[in-house]
């Protein structure tokens, strides 16, 4: 379940939230991200689903964090270039997806699991793709164009 939570999340990241309800926070998740993110800016709240994200700045870089509807944290994102990701990492999204075009890259730090997530696409579909460090790739999700 956890897993498929993790999943909308990052689908989440990769889609704007312009049609997502005002946010209801929950105290707990609002206590949390105040106390491990004091220094954030520019925070804005959303529900976009079975959860609740935190849109920020911080160490000026564009972050997310989610929680559950109850306020336990689930983890976090940040973007990062190609260029940050583990060497197996790299290595295997090339191999695979030579003819994609990267759009977006993500790092997921998550309470179970950390990973990378590249969003791209070629002239028939797009793909967002999870990375591990050790070159593990997955095909997360796939769209006709």
């Amino acid at each position: 379940m956890k897993k498929l939570l993790i999943a909308a999340l990052i689908v989440a990241s990769f889609v704007t939230s312009a049609f997502a309800e005002p946010a209801k926070i929950n105290a707990l998740a609002l206590k949390s991200f105040t106390v491990e993110y004091k220094k954030a800016s520019d925070v804005s709240w959303t529900t976009p689903g079975e959860f609740v994200k935190a849109s920020f700045v911080f160490d000026n870089q564009r972050m997310e964090a989610f929680y559950t509807l109850t306020g336990e944290k689930i983890g976090t994102s940040v973007g990062v270039s190609l260029d940050e990701l583990p060497t197996k990492a790299k290595r295997a999204f090339a191999k695979k997806y030579s003819s994609y075009t990267v759009r977006e890259s993500i790092l997921f730090e998550g309470m179970e699991d950390n990973a990378y997530f590249i969003a791209a696409e070629n002239d028939a579909e797009k793909v967002i793709v999870k990375v591990y460090d050790d070159g593990q790739l997955y095909l997360y999700k796939k769209t006709k164009k």
